[in-house]
């Protein structure tokens, strides 16, 4: 059984290891080494996360397995995608990453559904950017209501990925 809770100024540490852990195994092998490098040291520094815990903008999350060890986490906060026409008030399921091992038992969308809770209490509207080739992350975020509305790319060093963002249809 995991347990998901929100991440606190002591999790900094494993945040960082766990981002830069997760991001290579799920993505570093489209990449050159100096990108991955340079994306992982600028975007899972210990410093990112500590930034991000001390600020009320942003609210993240650990999933911890029945060792305690954990096996995911996420970040949410406002939006910095770039949304045609982004209207004021957006906010963004930045990252969820979950561990190989824990892929694939639920504990994504579970993760997701915290995350969303959070979200859509103190934002507007919501957003998220997913790489295309990720048709099993996009399912997930279909399944909880989100379109997609845009194509962009993201830099990884000077790598670009394509990315799809998308908009949580919120019911009327």
């Amino acid at each position: 059984m995991t347990r998901i809770r929100r991440a606190g100024p002591a999790d900094a540490e494993t945040l960082a290891a766990l981002g830069a852990r997760t991001f290579a195994d799920t993505f570093g092998h489209l990449y050159r080494r100096e990108d991955l490098e340079f994306f992982l040291n600028k975007n899972h520094s210990r410093a990112v996360y500590e930034t991000a815990l001390a600020d009320d903008a942003y609210a993240l999350w650990v999933a911890e397995n029945d060792a305690g060890e954990a096996v995911g986490y996420g970040v949410a906060g406002p939006c910095s995608l770039p949304v045609p026409g982004l209207p004021e008030n957006s906010g963004e399921l930045s990252r969820l990453y979950l561990t190989r091992q824990a892929q694939g038992s639920g504990l994504g969308e579970s993760l997701a559904r915290a995350m969303l809770d959070w979200l859509t209490e103190n934002f507007s509207h919501v957003y998220l950017s997913v790489y295309a080739d990720n048709p099993r992350a996009q399912r997930l975020y279909q399944k909880l209501g989100f379109i997609k509305i845009h194509d962009y790319f993201y830099e990884v060093g000077e790598h670009r990925d394509p990315e799809w963002i998308m908009e949580l249809q919120r019911a009327e």
